[in-house]
């Protein structure tokens, strides 16, 4: 008997789920897990390990039937024994296997990348007449001008971006951030880099416009437990990704071929 894959009042059988696989893109993170199945089949947990996994619990006496416990927790969570040694073992295992194969990299690669985590909060002005651009410049670093009424009062001149998080009828007064220091044009990451908060630049070209900045507030990057995750999981996302093109570029290696 054939069997299908039932997905609502859809039915794929094994051509058709070749081609979805194909069509929605997802051939080679299907790949990818099926390389990590092979890079992970010698990591091994203690029961240690498991404890503090599923229990959170960083220093405990193992219970003397650990088989119990794991039963127990699954029962817990809902999900089967089958399930967890297919999905949430496996998955405990690739953790493993980043700390293992990454961990001793996270350091190296925070020095490396660190500019890019830096984030900045500043206030913004844009205009498209330079005149204009200096006069105002000289309004906020000579006569102590509030940047926000400034905003306000040229409303039908300026044009400022709007922080995420706003809705399209919340003031922003020009205060943009925190945005990646890396995101932001390189003469104005310059300024804010060597800057002190409050202080103000401009007129500063910027494709076909003038900005005034002030900055508001700069965040560099430390090497947090937040950080050192994110880190750990773009050192091995460029593992995988390299092994997965290493993979496809090797010939014959994917291929649809008949059972018999």
């Amino acid at each position: 008997m054939n069997t299908c894959l039932k997905i609502g009042n859809r039915r794929l059988g094994g051509d058709e789920i070749i081609a979805a696989l194909v069509r929605y893109k997802l051939l080679e993170p299907l790949i990818g897990q099926i390389l990590l199945d092979d890079a992970i089949k010698d990591i091994t947990l203690t029961e240690q390990e498991l404890l503090r996994a599923l229990a959170g619990v960083t220093y405990s006496e193992v219970p003397n039937d650990f088989a119990s416990f794991v039963q127990q927790w699954c029962e817990n969570a809902g999900v089967t024994a089958e399930y967890f040694q297919a999905v949430v073992l496996r998955e405990l295992q690739v953790q493993k296997f980043k700390q293992l194969h990454f961990g001793n990299q996270v350091v190296t690669e925070f020095l490396k990348t660190r500019s890019e985590l830096d984030q900045v909060e500043y206030s913004l002005i844009q205009l498209n007449d330079l005149s204009l651009a200096q006069e105002l410049y000289f309004l906020l670093r000579d006569d102590g001008a509030d940047f926000a009424q400034l905003v306000e009062q040229y409303s039908s001149d300026l044009e400022f971006d709007r922080p995420s998080g706003l809705s399209d009828g919340q003031p922003t007064q020009g205060w943009i951030g925190p945005v990646s220091l890396s995101t932001l044009p390189v003469e104005v990451a310059t300024l804010f880099r060597q800057g002190k908060p409050g202080a103000i630049y401009g007129p500063i070209a910027v494709a076909d416009r003038f900005w005034i900045v002030r900055l508001e507030k700069l965040m560099l990057a430390r090497l947090t437990d937040t950080t050192w995750l994110q880190l750990l999981n773009r050192l091995f996302d460029r593992w995988l990704k390299t092994q997965v093109q290493s993979f496809l570029s090797t010939p014959d290696t994917v291929a649809v071929v008949s059972d018999s």
